[in-house]
């Protein structure tokens, strides 16, 4: 699963949230089935183990409370907005018609991803790798996901454990949330609460991380969260990483590529969405050359968006409600999204 990113103006401000979001900009693929309006609930019980999920080594994690996002977050977002509820509903089910995966079944998932470099300046997002944690039945994931292959669900053997891979070759949004494009979905069941998923050499790595070899730094989530945060990221930026971006902004390019690493959570509450990130760089100067970057852009941005309508006003109060503060090494963007503008948002999605 490969995701490619392009540094422009408006992603410098929110670099990390764009570096950690993996969902796309279309709609996706509808399942058969007539759409509810209501997310239902997850199942009542909870995993046995609180163990750290075991992603291979990354650049980026992103966490994600699913059941939280499914039964409250977004039916609260999307209260007033029962055909775009009712796509996110026909999302989840879609993924499960073609996977055999159920998102429901899952109360907690972790993505890891590594940032690559491309010569054209572009960073591709790599090497995704989701595991999720909930409750469910190996025997029925496995049946499930025969009959959604129709015969096309391969097996692969990997440190005594099957991955099971299927061919895609399609675009569609994993667990019904972030849409990619998919050339190979492999799973296997690490454990009865615990299941990996991505390309077979992400499996087989996550495999490999559960026994202790090449696992990721779970300790980069290890920061405060406020009692309404459903999701954390954090990451590292190598040095070099993105050294290739370039812009026609005087300073822009240093400034970018000064950023060492990042992290944040996404919050909810009956007011809204509360976005906060903090991007890390190699020392005070930088910070406040980012500072001084991300401001700048922030007061010419709206006349550089070029979308009509509700999008462009969106857009618009977005980039005029952003917070951004300095403190020491380190660059804190804040955004808040209104309840009123949540519809909007998540249809961009």
């Amino acid at each position: 699963m490969r995701r490619t990113f392009y540094v422009s103006t408006l992603a410098l401000l929110v670099a990390a949230a764009a570096l950690a979001q993996t969902a796309g900009a279309q709609n996706s693929r509808t399942a058969p089935t007539p759409p509810r309006t209501t997310v239902p609930q997850a199942r009542a019980q909870t995993p046995s183990t609180t163990a750290p999920l075991p992603l291979p080594a990354s650049d980026m994690i992103f966490t994600v409370d699913v059941r939280r996002l499914l039964t409250e977050v977004v039916p609260r977002a999307l209260a007033s907005d029962g055909a775009r509820l009712a796509q996110v509903n026909a999302d989840v089910d879609d993924f499960k018609a073609r996977t055999g995966i159920d998102a429901r079944a899952f109360d907690t998932v972790a993505v890891g991803a590594r940032f690559v470099p491309l010569p054209s300046g572009a960073v591709k997002v790599d090497n995704m790798t989701a595991v999720a944690r909930g409750t469910f039945r190996a025997d029925a994931l496995v049946a499930d996901a025969r009959a959604a292959a129709k015969g096309g669900l391969a097996e692969q053997t990997h440190a005594g454990k099957t991955v099971y891979v299927a061919t895609v070759n399609d675009r569609l949004r994993l667990f019904g949330l972030a849409r990619m494009h998919v050339r190979e979905l492999a799973f296997a069941v690490l454990d009865a609460n615990t299941l990996a998923l991505g390309e077979p050499a992400d499996v087989r790595a996550a495999i490999d991380a559960q026994a202790g070899r090449g696992r990721a730094d779970m300790s980069l989530l290890d920061f405060p969260r406020g009692a309404g945060d459903f999701a954390a990221f954090a990451g590292n930026i190598r040095p070099g990483v993105l050294a290739g971006v370039r812009t026609d902004l005087p300073n822009v390019d240093r400034a970018i590529d000064s950023i060492r690493g990042f992290y944040g959570t996404i919050g909810s509450s009956p007011t809204g969405i509360q976005l906060l990130t903090t991007l890390r760089t190699g020392a005070a100067a930088d910070a406040r050359q980012l500072f001084d970057t991300v401001e700048a852009l922030r007061q010419i941005a709206p006349g550089l968006i070029s979308m009509a309508g509700e999008k462009g006003r969106f857009a618009r109060t977005l980039v005029d409600s952003l917070k951004v503060t300095t403190k020491g090494s380190e660059v804190q963007l804040r955004l808040e999204v209104p309840q009123s503008d949540l519809s909007t948002l998540l249809r961009a999605l």
